[in-house]
């Protein structure tokens, strides 16, 4: 053995000693319940905001009190109004309304209050119903201030479009399979995104809810110029989606978020409420349950947390993208009083956020624009807000929920000796009492709002 082979023998020799002592020390570390020095960081101890920290609170003490709008005067009855002579209402004018704004029955949805009458009807593929109102006569379509507006393709292209794009199809591989153009299929999904996010509004409000559950998802937008998130909030029990924003991933998304939430519940209603370790949550629903206190010796009135707030988080510790640990951790209130609140609710009594990952992937598999290593992905940050109020709408009254299905007190019986049907399945709107029986797409694009 030459005196090279012998240097490089040594060498190699060294370098083995020197990992054996490194990987020593990295697992004496990684074992090791002692802190890795002396100097340990404290625990950052999170404080309780107050309503003057959220700028849309702000907003509205700065504009001072909200004047109370007048209540609407009911106009008298047409049918009291009306000569008794002629013939009897046959057409059903329920939800339709006279958007005439001098007209005394405007935006009146009642048919047995408002002056709408059949007129006619007109069309190339079906019969569309005119109406006509008898006090101003104003005359219009059935499809006016709907989705189906002044659209002459066939209404079920239409409708058969818009479930595949709220089942996860992408517009370029439906354009192909029903032989439409994509810019037509785009403005069928940008009015129905506006038509979704006004029945939304129209119907999610008043709203009493258990358990509900925080997350965000992140979303690819093109255009954006920063990173874009889905903000969802969601009921444990009745599935129900209350709240969905896009936006960053601050504090000021998560205010607006919160802020939403509050207008959407029925007045006094505190639910029980989990997320995971993201703090701005902490912060944004201690601004928003809490109210002022003046305490005797003190000039200034204090901020105090209500009694019925209860907040836990979930903690999932990753290592190489796989979880290797999940802590429940209660930030605000009792463990007994948060498991004792949540089975009383029907639930299991768990601090969790099951229900919202679950609503996460069922967006992710239901908006094209979100799946994963997709070409389909958004350029625009309204274009994809139109796509999730479009599904959210499809979600909440057409899209039957199996978790919601109840037992029938009477099984139904099958037609041409099918078994007897012993369940009834039920849509989230079903579920929260918003509405009594299932939508159909139809239904949801030509129900008319303003």
């Amino acid at each position: 053995m030459n005196y090279n082979t012998l240097l490089l023998l040594c060498f190699f020799l060294v370098l083995l000693e020197l990992w054996q002592l490194l990987q020593q020390k990295w697992l004496k570390k990684l074992f090791s319940t002692k802190p890795s020095s002396s100097k340990t960081r404290k625990a950052q101890v999170m404080r309780p905001k107050t309503a003057k920290d959220c700028p849309q609170c702000c907003e509205s003490l700065d504009a001072g009190p909200v004047p109370s709008a007048p209540i609407p005067k009911t106009p008298i009855s047409w049918s009291e109004i009306k000569s008794k002579r002629g013939r009897k209402k046959t057409i059903c004018t329920q939800n339709y309304f006279c958007s005439n704004q001098k007209c005394d029955y405007y935006l009146v949805t009642d048919q047995k209050v408002h002056a709408l009458v059949g007129d006619g009807n007109h069309g190339k593929y079906e019969l569309i119903q005119d109406f006509l109102c008898q006090a101003c006569q104003t005359k219009f379509t059935c499809r006016k201030h709907t989705v189906l507006y002044r659209i002459k393709t066939h209404p079920k292209i239409v409708c058969l479009s818009l479930k595949l794009l709220a089942r996860g199809m992408e517009i370029n591989g439906l354009a192909d399979a029903l032989e439409v153009r994509e810019v037509t299929l785009r403005t069928w999904l940008t009015r129905s995104g506006d038509h979704g996010r006004k029945l939304h509004d129209h119907f999610i409000t008043g709203l009493e809810l258990v358990h509900l559950q925080l997350d965000e998802l992140w979303a690819g937008v093109k255009d954006a110029g920063q990173e874009i998130w889905v903000w969802t909030v969601c009921d444990a029990k009745t599935k129900l989606i209350p709240v969905i924003q896009l936006g960053v991933r601050n504090q000021a998304m998560a205010y607006a978020v919160v802020h939403e939430l509050i207008a959407r519940l029925k007045k006094g209603c505190v639910p029980v409420f989990s997320s995971d370790g993201l703090k701005h949550y902490y912060y944004a629903l201690t601004a928003h349950y809490g109210e002022w206190i003046k305490v005797d010796g003190q000039n200034k009135p204090i901020w105090m947390v209500l009694p019925d707030f209860l907040y836990g988080q979930v903690i999932k510790y990753r290592h190489r993208l796989r979880i290797i640990n999940i802590e429940q951790r209660m930030i605000w209130g009792l463990l007994d009083d948060y498991r004792t609140r949540l089975r009383d609710g029907g639930l299991s009594g768990n601090i969790n956020t099951a229900y919202v990952e679950r609503a996460n992937l069922t967006i992710r598999r239901s908006v094209s624009k979100l799946a994963r290593r997709t070409l389909a992905t958004a350029h625009y940050t309204a274009e994809l807000s139109e796509h999730i109020y479009w599904w959210l709408v499809v979600y909440h009254f057409e899209r039957e929920h199996e978790s919601l299905r109840t037992k029938r007190a009477q099984p139904k019986e099958g037609k041409g000796g099918q078994r007897a049907t012993l369940y009834q399945n039920a849509t989230p709107a079903m579920a929260a009492g918003i509405t009594q029986q299932r939508w159909s797409v139809r239904e949801i694009i030509s129900y008319p709002l303003l």
